[in-house]
């Protein structure tokens, strides 16, 4: 069964009102509904088709935002006969409101309005509209086709009612009215209307149909009434303009109005999510806003659009960067005749993006600072370089450096920097040998010691010699010959300083490196030769004797 009590347009003020109020599909859009209308009461309006009770705006985490009745009782049933609860259910009210504005802004004293169907009342849906004007002026809205049998027979008789005593009449066909027709065998075309979101509302469009055709669709605003009452639309003057230039001796009895607006198609809309939109506008006059447009997560269709806000724009600045006020809708229309398309944002209206400073500057001082951990991670490198190089003095400053950074780190994160500061010597863990490590190896025999801590020393720094070459040989591996050469100089450092005649074989695996890494022997010189016969390093050569 239906579930009668989501519906997703309103009315305010009172179940009798004309105002149709439109729930956004966007949880965020609607949560700002919420509030921008706190103060005012949601109906379920009788001129909907609906019960006249009042709703609550309901907006959950996982179903659509939509209006909802108040609760009869915990056992009774919504008894709301409201047939259609969609966004285009409110149609009627929105054309109706349009039109009579429009004529009104063409100098027509509207004289009555006539609602057609079963509204108002519950369950009750509108076919239709009559708008009578005191200038003899009628304009008839088809919203559905006629209930009767055969409304393709009925609808000639009814507008030769329509047209009895009347200078003019215009037909205004739904986009599935099969009555247009009718129409388009009497005079070659027919318009259609039909609405489209606009935000918090529903903006109204009249169609150019010709044959079989899509209806070309233009804004009503952009429409226009010749002083005889003719409706011309930028589709149909363009129309008008091409059949003449193709046929010289055709006469065009009334002369197409100037139109400023270029002939547009509307070929899709959506509702659009504006959190992560960045627009900056190039041209900035009236209603409409060219700018550039970027997303820093996503590919954008086009680079530059067109933004369209309900009112001239005031204060918005050539060059500064803004965000969209969201409800927005997203429209992709094409030119007559052409391929490209023209990307429109309906907003309600421009943000600036940085409220302190004006320019486009400010956008460079957001940049992004580099984390804790990644200066920790800068840190461990400079250690172990420092640790590697023998250089006590710079391993103690990056150590300390590093001491001071630690409470910033997360929990998981100290224990990682700590680790690496112990393998390198640093405070958080035991030392290799640290006793032995503040005297130079030679002071042992000197002093006496024992042959166990003796022999203890030479295992300790043959197992450093022999991680020095798994490194070496681990970023020669990887490509990193630079760094292996560092590690070999560090190695050679490092062998120098030991006791004479007991890390020979150590020596001679450095030397045969020397001569088969990238860097060293016939690849420092680019030769393909083969190497010569390595020299066997003594410790003479090495004191150079």
């Amino acid at each position: 069964m239906t579930d009668k009590r989501k519906v997703q347009t309103a009315v305010l003020s009172s179940p009798e009102s004309h105002e149709p109020i439109l729930m956004p599909f966007e949880r965020v859009d609607a949560i700002l509904l919420r509030s921008k209308y706190s103060a005012k009461r949601f109906f379920c309006g009788v001129w909907l088709g609906g019960c006249g009770r009042e709703l609550y705006t309901r907006i959950g985490s996982s179903r659509v935002p939509h209006f909802a009745h108040h609760p009869e009782g915990s056992d009774l049933p919504i008894t709301c006969k409201r047939a259609s609860n969609d966004e285009a259910s409110a149609d009627h009210l929105y054309i109706r409101r349009a039109l009579v504005e429009w004529l009104k802004r063409h100098g027509h004293r509207v004289k009555a309005v006539m609602l057609e169907g079963t509204v108002p009342r519950q369950g009750g849906t509108c076919t239709g509209m009559t708008i009578t004007t005191t200038a003899g002026l009628l304009i008839a809205v088809a919203l559905r086709d006629d209930l009767r049998r055969d409304p393709q027979r009925y609808w000639p008789r009814r507008d030769d009612e329509h047209r009895r005593g009347r200078k003019r009449v215009e037909w205004l066909f739904g986009p599935h009215v099969t009555l247009a027709k009718q129409m388009i065998k009497r005079t070659g075309h027919a318009f259609t209307v039909d609405c489209r979101n606009d935000g918090l509302h529903r903006t109204v469009q009249i169609g150019l149909k010709v044959g079989g055709k899509i209806p070309l669709y233009a804004d009503l605003a952009d429409c226009k009434l010749d002083e005889k009452g003719h409706l011309w639309t930028p589709p149909l003057a363009e129309l008008l303009r091409q059949k003449n230039s193709q046929d010289a001796d055709a006469v065009v009895t009334t002369p197409p109005p100037a139109i400023e607006r270029q002939t547009e198609m509307a070929v899709t809309g959506f509702p659009l999510s504006v959190s992560l939109l960045t627009v900056v506008p190039r041209v900035a006059e009236g209603r409409v806003i060219e700018a550039e447009i970027s997303c820093p997560v996503a590919a954008l269709p086009a680079d530059v659009v067109r933004v369209r806000l309900p009112q001239a724009a005031i204060g918005v600045s050539v060059g500064r960067p803004y965000q969209v006020v969201a409800p927005a809708l997203v429209v992709a229309e094409s030119h007559s005749g052409g391929r490209d398309l023209t990307w429109t944002i309906h907003a309600q209206d421009l943000s600036p993006l940085f409220h302190d400073e004006p320019e486009v500057k400010a956008v460079e001082k957001q940049k992004p600072q580099p984390s804790a951990w990644d200066r920790a991670t800068v840190m461990i490198t400079e250690l172990r370089r420092a640790r590697l190089a023998l250089d006590r003095a710079a391993s103690a400053r990056v150590r300390a450096a590093l001491q001071e950074l630690i409470p910033e780190l997360t929990p998981r994160q100290q224990i990682q920097a700590k680790k690496q500061m112990s393998m390198y010597g640093g405070a958080y863990g035991p030392q290799v040998t640290p006793k032995l490590a503040k005297k130079p190896p030679t002071d042992v025999s000197r002093t006496g010691s024992s042959k166990k801590e003796k022999k203890t020393l030479q295992e300790v720094h043959r197992n450093q010699a022999s991680i020095l070459f798994e490194m070496i040989k681990r970023a020669d591996a990887q490509g990193k010959h630079r760094e292996a050469k560092e590690l070999r100089e560090a190695l050679s450092r490092f062998l120098a300083g030991l006791p004479e005649g007991e890390y020979q074989e150590q020596l001679d695996q450095l030397a045969r490196y020397r001569g088969q890494l990238p860097g060293d022997g016939r690849r420092r010189g680019g030769s393909n030769q083969p190497p010569g016969p390595v020299p066997e390093i003594r410790w003479s050569d090495r004191k150079g004797g």
